[in-house]
C-alpha cells in the first residue's frame, strides 16, 4: 500500500484503518480495471476528523436501516393488497427494496477497524 489518506479531510495522515468491504472492493476494482487510476492509498480516519466521521457513519447506518425497512413494509403491503397477484407484487417489492438499498449507498460511509483493548479479549 502507499501512503495513508484520511477519508474525511483527504490529507495524508495516520489514523484508524478503514475496513475493506464490498463497496470499497467494488470501487477499487473499477479504479483498477476501468479507469486505470488506482492510487493504492491506505484509507484511514485521522484523530482530528473522528467525531465528524462518527456522526456521518451513524447517519448512514440509520438511513440504510430506514430504507430497507421501508422497502420491506412496502413489499408486505403490496402482497397483502394484491391478492391473487401476490407473486408479482412480492417480486416488485423486493426489486424496490433492492433499489432503496442501492440508494442508501449514495451516502456511503465505510466502517473503521477499531482495535480492541487487551483487557477486553477473553483468553
Amino acid at each position: 500500500m502507499g501512503r495513508s489518506v484520511c477519508i474525511v479531510c483527504g490529507k495524508p495522515k495516520s489514523g484508524l484503518k478503514v475496513e475493506r468491504d464490498h463497496v470499497i472492493e467494488a470501487i477499487s476494482w473499477i479504479k483498477r480495471n476501468i479507469t486505470k487510476n488506482e492510487l493504492r492509498s491506505e484509507l484511514v480516519v485521522c484523530k482530528e476528523c473522528f467525531l465528524k466521521y462518527k456522526k456521518a457513519r451513524e447517519s448512514y447506518t440509520r438511513r440504510q436501516i430506514l430504507y430497507v425497512a421501508l422497502g420491506i413494509v412496502f413489499t408486505i403491503t403490496l402482497a397483502a393488497l394484491s391478492g391473487a397477484k401476490a407473486p408479482f407484487a412480492i417480486i416488485y417489492g423486493l426489486f424496490l427494496t433492492l433499489l432503496l438499498y442501492l440508494l442508501s449507498l449514495l451516502g456511503y460511509v465505510p466502517s473503521v477497524d477499531i482495535p480492541k483493548l487487551k483487557s477486553d479479549i477473553k483468553q
